[in-house]
């Protein structure tokens, strides 16, 4: 990849954490600024990521074909694969055609400014530890969904991430890395995003193989079975964290974690 797709890349990701971090403390401050105010802020931040998805999705498309290989070179290689990834690279310079990053970059300054009110420090601890309450009470929910299903459901598992990562910089905006008592929890949400993530990059890839009717039968078949078996592998390791993250019942998780992050 050329430095400036490289650049490219760096914002876009820049970008999309920087939205998710925004949309965490949304949630987090819900109570207090009302409905209509998150309401607003949420769908803004939505169309935002939106706005990325494009250049976000060719690029990981890429990254996450370039790691399956690295776990088995003898079998993704030879001229089957070589086309699939011209393809893959030929998708992503489309989406380096004239883009919204830099737009959704500027909006993204705008609304930060815009929400410097929203200070964390300027806000009541009991609310906060409300706030937290609900992330983590919301996220539980859906790792019990994922878990009722066996974790088959991509968009249960997809949904499920969104709520994790919401965990992750919330905790991460309170400091919860700098706390002993939290320390391992804002981890724990840390890893169990990330291997959400990898997941979903794989089903991603996958549902990109399925409809390449360019690619020959025995390279898809390979392929998709390589993603599943990989795909399996992270489930299974999620519902392990997710076990140990979502131990607590929301109030008790809320309460041990704000009084430590209060002091």
């Amino acid at each position: 990849m050329s430095s400036n797709g490289n650049d490219r890349a760096h914002l876009v990701h820049e970008a999309r954490k920087t939205i998710k971090r925004m949309r965490a403390m949304a949630r987090l401050l819900r109570r207090e600024t009302g409905e209509r105010e998150f309401a607003h802020v949420n769908s803004w931040l939505r169309q935002a990521g939106k706005r990325l998805a494009g250049a976000r999705d060719a690029e990981v498309r890429i990254a996450t074909l370039a790691e399956l290989r690295a776990r088995h070179p003898e079998e993704l290689g030879g001229e089957p694969f070589e086309r699939l990834l011209a393809r893959l690279e030929q998708d992503r310079a489309s989406a380096q055609g004239p883009d919204p990053v830099l737009a959704v970059l500027a909006d993204i300054a705008e609304m930060r400014r815009d929400l410097l009110r929203w200070n964390l420090l300027d806000h009541d601890p009991e609310a906060l530890r409300v706030g937290l309450r609900s992330i983590y009470r919301d996220g539980r929910r859906r790792y019990r969904r994922v878990k009722r299903s066996r974790a088959r459901d991509p968009e249960r598992m997809h949904d499920w991430r969104k709520r994790v990562k919401s965990l992750y910089y919330a905790l991460d905006m309170l400091g919860g890395k700098q706390t002993a008592a939290t320390a391992k929890l804002t981890k724990r949400a840390d890893r169990l995003g990330e291997v959400l993530g990898g997941e979903h990059d794989l089903w991603m890839l996958a549902s990109f193989v399925e409809d390449d009717s360019r690619l020959d039968r025995p390279m898809r078949e390979r392929l998709l079975e390589l993603i599943e078996r990989r795909r399996k592998r992270l489930r299974k390791r999620a519902l392990k964290l997710g076990a140990r993250l979502y131990a607590r019942k929301p109030s008790r998780f809320a309460t041990r974690a704000g009084k430590a992050l209060a002091r």
